[in-house]
């Protein structure tokens, strides 16, 4: 659905907007709790497919982070990580103290509960933004993220694991 009040690139030296601020320090946090959690699953997880998953979800969060930071520093937006922003995350704490196929399942069902969030973060980046290089960061990241979905919902399937998405491609 398009945004019924665009919003009007900024002027130079505005800056971005505080709605894409707000996006950019959310997507930083996310990106910085996925590649803790795929430092994890790559190290405790059982199946040498979640290991590659889980390796594979840290490396590209981390170039997502890099890439965010490089955004905020261009934009003059600070960034808190987690712990300074004092947001706990449960999953990575029940992450944490799994191992085993329990740590498996756990983690794939943290990577599909996940994926509506991200996507809907990243969309309205791609979408809705006035700002190019956020625009390009949310098209990039989505399709990232899709590829890991993927692999996660087809993974998940084999200990039941489900979960409800809207088939239709992003429309940016």
């Amino acid at each position: 659905m398009p945004d019924p009040t665009p919003r009007l690139p900024a002027q130079p030296g505005q800056g971005l907007s505080a709605e894409d601020a707000r996006s950019l320090q959310r997507a930083v946090r996310l990106s910085e709790a996925q590649v803790e959690a795929g430092r994890l699953g790559a190290e405790r997880a059982a199946g040498a497919e979640v290991k590659q998953l889980a390796a594979s979800i840290a490396e590209e969060h981390a170039r997502f982070r890099k890439a965010l930071g490089d955004l905020a520093a261009e934009h003059q937006v600070a960034l808190q990580g987690r712990e300074a922003a004092g947001i706990a995350d449960q999953s990575l704490s029940a992450l944490r103290q799994a191992s085993g196929e329990a740590f498996d399942r756990a983690f794939l069902a943290r990577q599909l509960s996940l994926y509506r969030v991200m996507a809907q973060l990243y969309q309205t980046m791609a979408s809705n933004s006035p700002e190019p290089a956020l625009q390009r960061f949310g098209i990039t990241a989505l399709a990232a993220l899709r590829g890991h979905f993927e692999t996660a919902r087809t993974l998940g399937a084999r200990f039941g694991l489900s979960v409800d998405t809207v088939e239709n491609p992003p429309q940016y």
